[in-house]
């Protein structure tokens, strides 16, 4: 188990931060995808009712903080930049339309985890689509963007974009 978590950058490094999100969505649908055969073994025990609330407390609240750190923060400003590449202003701009899509997934996973959490009704857990479109988000943004954006990132900007960040709190 782990005790604790590994610290987050500081906010002077938001795309650090960012990716430490990434980490710890990771972690969620690494942990998301062991519960059919904890289901199967063990029912809807105390460990699971407790992974289950330590994800959706992450999701509702990290989660929308998050994708707007994204879109209010790093995306305009990655645009705004002479250096960015034309080939990745319509990528980044497709981000945000993943981002309602796994919103959209993550209603519906959460529906199911409030159930399972009060046992009120046991139905399969909607894992998919919500785990391969954050798997396949994240690898995008990791693999493409936020190098770039270390590149392209000034002290000065990245002060002010983690100043912002604060302000949501991932």
């Amino acid at each position: 188990m782990d005790l604790m978590d590994t610290p987050a950058p500081s906010f002077d490094d938001p795309v650090g931060l960012l990716l430490a999100c990434h980490r710890r969505i990771e972690k969620h649908c690494n942990i998301l995808e062991r519960f059919p055969e904890h289901l199967e073994r063990y029912g809807v025990d105390s460990e699971l009712r407790t992974a289950a609330a330590r994800i959706l407390r992450y999701f509702d609240l990290a989660g929308p903080a998050h994708h707007a750190d994204e879109e209010f923060g790093l995306f305009p400003w990655l645009l705004a930049q002479p250096d960015f590449p034309g080939a990745l202003h319509a990528p980044l701009r497709n981000l945000t339309d993943q981002h309602r899509q796994l919103e959209a997934a993550w209603q519906n996973l959460a529906e199911d985890l409030r159930d399972l959490i009060s046992a009120e009704k046991l139905r399969t857990l909607r894992l998919e689509p919500f785990i391969t479109m954050n798997r396949a988000h994240i690898a995008l943004e990791d693999g493409e963007i936020f190098p770039l954006a270390r590149q392209l990132l000034n002290p000065k900007s990245a002060k002010t974009l983690g100043a912002a960040m604060t302000l949501r709190g991932c």
